[in-house]
């Protein structure tokens, strides 16, 4: 199985030359009490500060609308090698990433995000992963680097302007959308345990913090294996469509997964 390891946690959106979707990755908040429990705040992953979309594709308020600054660069290489993607255009503010593995392996990006392949992922054309990172002041290369200098692979990557959204707000006055570089709203998008796609309050996803860090270290005690219910609603804050499970800690220990970000406007 292909394992794309974002640190830090990435969401990702290649325009159309690339591939036509929206992905995000899930990203942990501070841990805080909920419902007498402490459980893993859950949040939605930023690539560059912000999701995106590919350009002309309906959004998500806060999402980034993103365009293409011109042609991409498409590379076969093997091993660690650095790729040259020409200077920036104006107004260039990320770059685009498709990177496909050809043998198994590693496979690491500038900021320590990694794909991990195998054979059975090479041999059945599953190992692609897409990826976004902001673009750093007088950069025009980016490194691929391999766990061993006979793993081959192919990159194609081009350079791209995110522009953020604004969040709705609702008659309530609450602010609704994805979380991006200016903080999160009061209503974030999350995806219902009947599949559709509405709004939780934030502050129900986080819950209250601790006061202390003894208090924290039992609240985590008491979280192990359990989960949560809170409401799903639509982007009026009133209408509930379903309920959200805010996953408390996993058995060993650990933050459970958190939940996918939704493909769409409820």
């Amino acid at each position: 199985m292909t394992t794309t390891l974002m640190d830090p946690v990435v969401a990702t959106a290649m325009r159309a030359a690339l591939v036509d979707h929206v992905a995000a990755a899930p990203a942990a908040r501070r841990r805080r009490r909920w419902r007498g429990a402490a459980g893993a705040g859950i949040g939605l992953a930023l690539v560059g500060g912000g999701v995106a979309v590919a350009q002309g594709v309906l959004t998500l308020p806060g999402l980034d609308r993103v365009a293409d600054l011109g042609a991409t660069v498409t590379v076969t290489r093997t091993g660690t090698a650095t790729v040259d993607l020409g200077d920036p255009p104006d107004g260039a503010t990320s770059v685009e990433l498709m990177l496909t593995c050809l043998t198994a392996g590693t496979f690491r990006f500038n900021d320590g995000a990694s794909m991990v392949c195998s054979d059975r992922d090479t041999s059945a054309g599953a190992g692609v992963a897409t990826y976004t990172m902001p673009l750093d002041p007088g950069r025009h290369t980016t490194t691929i680097t391999t766990d061993t200098p006979d793993a081959r692979w192919t990159l194609t990557a081009g350079y791209s302007q995110h522009v953020p959204t604004d969040w709705g707000t609702n008659a309530n006055g609450d602010t609704y959308g994805v979380e991006n570089d200016r903080g999160a709203p009061d209503l974030i998008a999350v995806t219902a345990t009947n599949g559709e796609e509405g709004y939780a309050y934030r502050a129900e996803l986080e819950g209250p913090m601790p006061t202390s860090p003894a208090q924290a270290v039992q609240w985590q005690a008491e979280d192990v294996g359990k989960s949560h219910t809170i409401g799903v609603y639509a982007s009026d804050g009133t209408t509930r469509i379903g309920d959200f499970v805010v996953p408390g800690l996993a058995r060993t220990g650990e933050p459970a997964p958190p939940p996918a970000m939704p493909s769409r406007t409820p």
